[in-house]
């Protein structure tokens, strides 16, 4: 017991230094200044990130159908995260950026977050709702917490100086956290009897043609849209109907804070109750978010579009969490990292059709 409570602790810190990836905005202003980029420019290199996230959420996927491939995997995807920070600490191009901190950071976090939740959300099998919950949430916190230490830092020695000790500290807790992994997984016990037997499992090609993948890859892509829609826009809609600057920021990271909580509370109703009754509830909750969120506009009210963003925000960190169980649950287990690997790539159409 203990030694799993060590391995999952010390995944959830991985996670939630690599979720500062979510967190870029806050190195904009100090690069604009410096350079006198244009917010087209930078905004881009956070697209590149997102979509090179994904391509390396494929690859991983793909490597960790070889399990003893645990340490390989995350010793590539520390050593890509090392040299994007450190490599973009050295340069003064845009063109830089996009390569170093787009691409190789972006590609390296996709690598280590479907490694590490493929494998740590089997760490504790009769909770594996909750397991996923609460790596997926230090993975969604990362950006809000790790954002404020990172700016003050900047604000004290610089952005560079601040880009080279993310890139050592990450890259080595990445590496580590390969042979922390490695060690033997727990065997399922009686309450994940109902999850497929590997030779009942699903290839990704397989699950790809199954129309419940369409189906819950579509509910993902709307549900991920929304929530990035208001995730990026909330701040000036509050002050649109009102609100202060500093009540608009509280608001954005009660927003972010509920993106972290739905996926621990996704993961507790999931391990409570089968999978579609968590689906039904989640997308209720985010028909009723809508709808207040419309009211809101209609009658000027920040208060209730607030309680409609909260709301939006716990629909949105539920999404990742219960897919992950959900994906083991519809397509089984011996081929979980490359079908969740593949179903994670929603974030990519969300991020382009959301905001």
């Amino acid at each position: 017991m203990i030694n799993r409570i060590i391995r999952l602790s010390f995944s959830m810190i991985v996670l939630l230094c690599i979720g500062l990836v979510y967190g870029w905005s806050i190195f904009v202003a100090p690069l604009e200044n410096e350079f006198g980029w244009e917010r087209s420019e930078t905004s881009l290199t956070f697209t590149i990130s997102m979509c090179s996230l994904c391509l390396g959420l494929l690859a991983g996927g793909q490597m960790n159908k070889n399990k003893h491939r645990t340490v390989l995997t995350l010793s590539l995807a520390g050593i890509l995260i090392f040299s994007g920070f450190v490599l973009a600490s050295t340069i003064a191009s845009l063109t830089g950026f996009y390569v170093f901190y787009g691409m190789f950071t972006g590609f390296g976090t996709g690598l280590a977050y479907v490694e590490i939740i493929s494998i740590g959300s089997r760490i504790f099998p009769d909770k594996q709702g909750l397991t996923s919950g609460l790596l997926m949430m230090c993975f969604g916190l990362g950006g809000l917490i790790l954002g404020t230490i990172c700016s003050t830092a900047m604000a004290a020695v610089g952005w560079r100086v601040v880009f080279r000790v993310i890139g050592i500290s990450f890259g080595i807790f990445v590496m580590l956290e390969g042979f922390i992994l490695k060690t033997k997984e727990p065997s399922m016990d009686s309450k994940t009897n109902d999850i497929k037997e590997d030779s009942e499992s699903y290839s990704t090609f397989q699950m790809v043609g199954t129309a419940s993948f369409k189906l819950l890859y579509l509910w993902l892509i709307l549900l991920s849209a929304a929530g990035l829609a208001v995730m990026g826009h909330i701040a000036p809609c509050m002050q649109a109907l009102g609100s202060s600057a500093t009540t608009a920021a509280m608001i954005t990271g009660m927003v972010s804070l509920c993106n972290g909580l739905g996926r621990v509370i996704s993961g507790i109703l999931y391990d409570r109750f089968s999978f579609d009754k968590v689906i039904y509830f989640i997308s209720v909750a985010y028909i009723a978010a809508s709808i207040m969120g419309a009211i809101a506009m209609l009658l000027n009210s920040s208060l209730l579009m607030a309680a409609a963003s909260v709301l939006m925000g716990l629909c949105f960190g539920g999404a990742p969490s219960s897919s992950s169980a959900i994906v083991i649950q519809l397509y089984g287990n011996k081929f979980f990292s490359s079908n969740f690997g593949a179903i994670s790539t929603q974030v990519m159409f969300a991020s382009l059709l959301g905001p």
